[in-house]
């Protein structure tokens, strides 16, 4: 944020950037402050694989702190220099990553914090929130009518119809969950592993089934034979219900797809930012839409205007959505590049479950 304050900043500070395929440093980096980033599977595929890059590459896509400094054109009142603590949504370039000590958003990616969240808790949302976000209520995917609030004070339209969020215990199924519920959908189905169960039910799910049982199909279709086709109509991030989906359904699958059961990196496995035609099981007709974030909310005016400065900010201020559990990743590891290195091998090797890596940056 470019200076309207005299605050002191230092002409350089530390960042974390992908230098190659594989590799990454702590680097000296031009300041143009964040306190706490995640750490993502993206931040795995930028480094290990390169994916959407240009080497040295500066990791993190959501990062929490306090304002230093404001641009031209930032009203004073709107984010106070010193006092406002905010999210930012950091996925642009090197100058807005969250890896650093000192980060560079635009107010339209930046939400006001409550007094009542920790910048811990706070960095947990913005990305996963996002995305579920946009894939129920952007008409390019699930198309779902957007609420006036959450909680929403009315019914939607396809209030009792059957929607299904495959891989709820993850960390988009967990805000995926809460904003469909919040919106008053009450047919809410979840697929996750048992040990999830209760804390997603607590959430707002509907029925939750054992993702990993042979009779997850059968399970879920006993759930859904009463309503309409009896068939499912729209799915968030599920490939693996064809036999449960709807000819004239809708599946949005987040993307990129990465092939294989883990985030290491072998590229002979795939990733992919378009679903490739032999990968679809699903029936002909069934739309299949790939959900990409920052394009859609560079491209959708409403999003742009609302979903970070407006929607986000109240809905954190009435407590509708719960923040993910956080695992803090600080000084106790070590450096800061130890902090990301260690963070970025619990995700290739699969664990980390309901819960978001957060290092402290500064």
């Amino acid at each position: 944020m470019s200076s309207l304050s005299t605050t002191p900043i230092a002409s350089h500070h530390t960042a974390i950037v992908s230098t190659s395929k594989g590799h990454f440093d702590a680097i000296q980096a031009t300041t143009d402050q964040s306190c706490l980033c995640i750490v993502v599977p993206i931040d795995v595929y930028i480094n290990d694989l390169g994916y959407m890059s240009t080497f040295p590459a500066t990791l993190g896509v959501t990062a929490s702190g306090t304002v230093v400094r404001v641009g031209a054109g930032i009203e004073a009142e709107d984010l106070k220099v010193g006092i406002e603590s905010v999210i930012a949504y950091t996925f642009g370039g090197s100058e807005a990553r969250g890896m650093q000590e000192y980060t560079l958003p635009p107010r339209w990616l930046t939400a006001k914090m409550p007094d009542s969240l920790s910048l811990e808790a706070a960095a947990t949302v913005p990305n996963n929130f996002i995305t579920a976000f946009n894939a129920f209520f952007n008409t390019e995917y699930l198309g779902l009518p957007i609420p006036s609030s959450l909680p929403s004070p009315v019914s939607p339209p396809l209030a009792d119809s059957p929607i299904l969020v495959h891989g709820g215990g993850s960390s988009t199924g967990h805000y995926a969950i809460q904003i469909l519920h919040s919106a008053g959908y009450r047919n809410v189905l979840v697929t996750a592993s048992p040990k999830h169960h209760e804390y997603l039910h607590s959430l707002g799910a509907t029925h939750v089934f054992d993702y990993n049982s042979p009779t997850m199909v059968q399970d879920i279709q006993r759930v859904i034979s009463g309503s309409g086709s009896g068939k499912l109509d729209l799915v968030l991030d599920c490939i693996s219900a064809e036999k449960m989906v709807s000819p004239f359904g809708v599946v949005a699958i987040l993307l990129p797809l990465k092939m294989g059961s883990n985030l290491q990196s072998n590229e002979s496995e795939g990733l992919f930012l378009d679903i490739p035609e032999e990968l679809n099981p699903l029936p002909k007709g069934t739309r299949l839409v790939g959900v990409r974030n920052f394009i859609s909310l560079q491209q959708n005016a409403y999003f742009k205007e609302n979903l970070m400065q407006k929607i986000l900010p109240a809905v954190l201020e009435a407590g509708s959505i719960q923040p993910n559990r956080v695992r803090l990743l600080d000084e106790s590891v070590g450096s800061l590049k130890d902090r990301v290195a260690f963070g970025l091998d619990l995700l290739r090797k699969n664990k980390v479950s309901r819960e978001k890596l957060i290092v402290k940056v500064a």
